[in-house]
């Protein structure tokens, strides 16, 4: 059975301290952290019993969690909407993008289209998407071209970029230089995987 974990938010409000103390907990080596594919931090059961214990604090029971989970959401039900930006040249997979993201009833979603990097580039000043999900091939500018833009903008530290494209993985090494940062999906669209992604974003148990 797969162990639980908890976000830095919810074991903020388990201890009462702020999701910034849980960072430099981590930082510090006070606490384990372990990261999910999108880079966000995540903290298993037993390591909160750990630290509960040296604290003195003994294990948290049930209504200390309800009460966390309670309060995360709250925070998201007042917070902004995750903004996704698409980017492909294919019009009709940027409506199924569309239409398939906006139909997720949580969490809150706001999704903008580009037809090609230059037109991504050109949006991303006044959209900050928290996520870019990008082809690879398009016209004008590349999806590999423009995320080397993309990553020289300290604007756009936290921004999470996925790569889907129908190349293969030779085929992207061979002409594409990508982050170690980016992920990587194969066409057919992975909108399970997505939508794991932008709960992730704001701190969703998944």
């Amino acid at each position: 059975m797969e162990e639980q974990l908890y976000t830095t938010t919810k074991v903020a409000k388990i201890f009462g301290v702020t999701p910034r103390t849980i960072q430099m907990w981590a930082d510090s080596g006070m606490i384990k952290v372990t990261k999910t594919l999108g880079g966000h931090r995540r903290i298993t059961a037993q390591e909160v019993d750990r630290l509960a214990r040296e604290l003195g604090k003994g294990r948290p029971d049930k209504a200390s969690l309800e009460a966390a989970d309670s309060a995360a959401k709250a925070e998201r039900a007042t917070g902004d909407a995750v903004r996704v930006m698409i980017v492909d040249d294919d019009k009709d997979l940027l409506k199924l993008y569309q239409m398939q993201i906006e139909s997720w009833q949580t969490p809150k979603t706001e999704v903008f289209l580009a037809h090609d990097g230059y037109d991504a580039l050109l949006q991303i000043g006044s959209k900050k998407p928290d996520i870019i999900i990008t082809d690879l091939r398009m016209p004008r500018m590349d999806g590999g071209h423009m995320i080397k833009i993309i990553q020289q903008n300290p604007d756009m530290d936290h921004c999470q970029i996925v790569v889907v494209t129908g190349l293969n993985k030779e085929e992207i090494h061979q002409n594409y230089e990508l982050p170690d940062n980016v992920l990587v999906e194969e066409k057919p669209i992975p909108f399970a995987r997505i939508q794991r992604l932008v709960k992730e974003h704001v701190n969703i148990e998944v």
